[in-house]
C-alpha cells in the first residue's frame, strides 16, 4: 500500500513540479526512480537460508586473477557478467539471467582506488572481444557501464538520490539502479550501477569520422589521452585539464582535436573578454546558459565542490551550443569530503572556471538567483529531500543490513576516515540523520543568503573586467 501510496504522489509530484517550472526555459524532466517504481522488500518474502534479495544481482566472475585499476594503466581483465533481474522483486543468484556477457574489467576512481569496497568500469564485449551494448537493468543499450560501491557514503544514496533529483532537472543525466553484488563467488554489498558518458547516453548524434568539424564531449579533470591545449589553460583559473570524450581517443583524428580545441576557446575567449556581458559579442552566442545555471544550482546546493573542477563536462551537438554536463559523481557531497568539512554555509562556484566570469554578468546572476527559488518549491524542497531519504532507505531495506554485515567495520573509530575524527559516524542511522540535517541546514541558509551572489556582480566588483 505504501508503494502504490509512493507511486500516486510521484505521478502528482510531476505534474506539480512541471506546473511549477513552467515560467522556465526548462520543464520538470519525467525519470524513472528505481525506488518508486521497483518491486520493494516485502515481509511476505519465503523464509529461505539460501540468499535472496529484492534488488537486481549483479555477478563478476573473474576467475579468481587479481583485477587491475590500481596501476592507472588502462589496462583490464577479460571475466563474465550475470544481471540477475526478474522483476518479481525476489531475485536469487541461481536464477536465469536477463543478461550474461563477457565483460572487461577494471577499478575506476581516484581516491576510491584506495578504498576497500572497490568501483568498477565494465566493458561488455561479445565472444570475438567485440564492444557488445546491452540493456542493462533497464536502463538503454550501451556497452560501458560503472559499478559504483558506496563505501565512504554511508547512507549508500548520495550518487544514486542526487543523480536521480539532477535528472528531473537536466536532460541527459546519466540513469543509475541499486544492485548487489557479488565477485567470484564473493558477496561485496549494495552497488550502484550507472550509466556511462557517453556519445548515446548525453545525446548526440554521431559525427562523420572524415570531417574536422564534430560534435564532442569533453571532461574537465586531471589528465587524459587527448588533451586539449584550450585558452583557459592560461587564465590560470584551475590546474585541471580538458579532454576529449567523445570522439574517443582512438578515434579522435588530430584535426577534430584541434577543431574540439579551437571551439571550446572561442567561447572561453569570449567569456574572458571586455564584451563579456555583450548579447552579441559575449558568451551567450556559444552556450545553453540554462545548462550553466542549472548545473551551479544543483551542485552549489548539495556543496558538490568537485564540479566545475574535476569529473566535469562539456557536451556540443554539431552545429548546436555548449552545455556544461551530464552532472557525475556526487560521494563527496553533503559534507562527505575526506579533508575537507562543509558547515552547509557558502558558495564556491564564484572561484571556479567558467563561472568566475559568468557570475560577473548581472542578468546571469539574477537567473540563478530565479531558478534557486523555482528548484527551492519543487525537487530542492525540504520535504521533497527528507521524504527521498526516508523512502530510499526503505526500498533498500534488509539490503543495508547484509551490506554493512561485509562493511560494517568502516563504523568503528579507528577505521574512519573523515577529518577531523568527530565527523566519522558509528551507524547507518546516524548517516541518515546527518544527511537530513545537512540538507536543512543547507536548504535554510541559501533561502536567507542566495541574494549574495549578486555581490559578485555588483558594478564595483566587475569595474576592471568592463570596458
Amino acid at each position: 500500500m505504501r508503494r502504490a501510496l509512493c507511486g500516486l504522489l510521484a505521478a502528482a509530484g510531476a505534474v506539480v513540479l512541471a506546473l511549477a517550472v513552467s515560467g522556465y526555459s526548462r520543464s520538470h524532466l519525467e525519470r524513472y526512480q528505481q525506488h518508486l517504481q521497483a518491486p520493494g522488500p516485502s515481509a511476505d518474502m519465503p523464509k529461505i537460508t539460501e540468499f535472496h534479495t529484492h534488488l537486481p544481482i549483479v555477478t563478476l566472475d573473474a576467475g579468481g586473477q587479481e583485477i587491475p585499476g590500481e596501476k592507472r594503466d588502462g589496462s583490464t581483465l577479460l571475466g563474465t557478467l550475470r544481471v540477475v533481474d526478474g522483476g518479481a522483486g525476489d531475485n536469487r543468484p541461481g536464477d536465469p539471467p536477463a543478461l550474461e556477457s563477457g565483460v572487461l574489467l577494471r577499478y575506476r576512481g581516484n581516491s576510491s582506488l584506495h578504498f576497500d569496497k572497490k568501483s568498477f568500469r565494465l566493458k561488455l564485449v561479445d565472444g570475438a572481444g567485440e564492444r557488445d551494448s546491452h540493456e542493462m537493468l533497464g536502463m538503454p543499450k550501451e556497452d560501458e557501464w560503472i559499478l559504483n560501491g558506496p563505501f565512504l557514503d554511508k547512507t549508500l544514496m548520495r550518487n544514486y538520490m542526487l543523480m536521480n533529483i539532477c535528472g528531473q532537472v537536466l536532460e541527459n543525466t546519466p540513469q543509475v539502479r541499486f544492485c548487489e553484488l557479488f565477485v567470484d563467488g564473493e558477496y561485496r554489498g549494495v552497488y550502484v550501477m550507472m550509466q556511462s558518458v557517453s556519445r548515446a547516453q548525453a545525446g548526440l548524434a554521431k559525427s562523420p569520422q572524415n570531417r574536422p568539424d564534430t560534435s564532442y564531449i569533453v571532461r574537465l579533470d586531471r589528465g587524459g589521452s587527448v588533451e586539449l591545449d584550450n585558452f583557459s589553460l592560461y587564465t590560470l583559473r584551475t590546474q585541471s585539464k580538458l579532454n576529449v570524450v567523445y570522439p574517443s581517443g582512438k578515434t579522435c583524428t588530430p584535426e577534430q582535436a584541434k577543431y574540439i580545441e579551437r571551439d571550446v576557446s572561442q567561447f572561453e575567449k569570449a567569456l574572458y573578454s571586455l564584451d563579456y556581458d555583450d548579447p552579441v559579442l559575449g558568451y551567450g552566442g556559444y552556450i545553453d546558459v540554462d545548462s550553466f545555471v542549472d548545473y551551479m544550482v544543483l551542485n552549489e546546493f548539495f556543496q558538490n565542490y568537485d564540479a566545475a573542477r574535476y569529473s566535469t563536462y562539456l557536451c556540443k551537438p554539431l552545429g548546436g551550443k555548449l552545455s556544461i554536463g551530464p552532472v557525475w559523481d556526487f560521494n563527496n557531497a553533503l559534507d562527505n569530503y575526506i579533508e575537507t568539512a562543509y558547515d552547509a554555509t557558502g558558495f564556491a562556484f564564484p572561484d571556479d572556471l567558467w563561472y568566475f566570469m559568468l557570475l560577473k554578468d548581472e542578468r546571469f546572476t539574477q537567473r540563478v538567483i530565479d531558478r534557486y527559488r523555482q528548484l527551492r518549491r519543487t525537487v530542492l524542497s525540504e520535504e521533497y529531500l527528507l521524504s527521498y531519504v526516508d523512502d530510499v532507505a526503505a526500498y533498500l531495506g534488509p539490503a543495508i543490513e547484509r551490506n554493512f554485515a561485509v562493511w560494517g567495520y568502516t563504523f568503528r573509530p579507528e577505521y574512519g576516515l573523515l577529518e577531523p575524527a568527530q565527523r566519522n559516524l558509528d551507524s547507518y542511522g546516524a548517516a541518515l540523520a546527518q544527511m537530513k540535517d545537512f540538507l536543512r541546514r543547507r536548504g535554510d541558509w541559501l533561502d536567507q543568503n542566495i541574494e549574495l551572489l549578486r555581490q559578485y556582480s555588483h558594478p564595483s566588483a566587475v569595474k576592471k573586467f568592463q570596458h
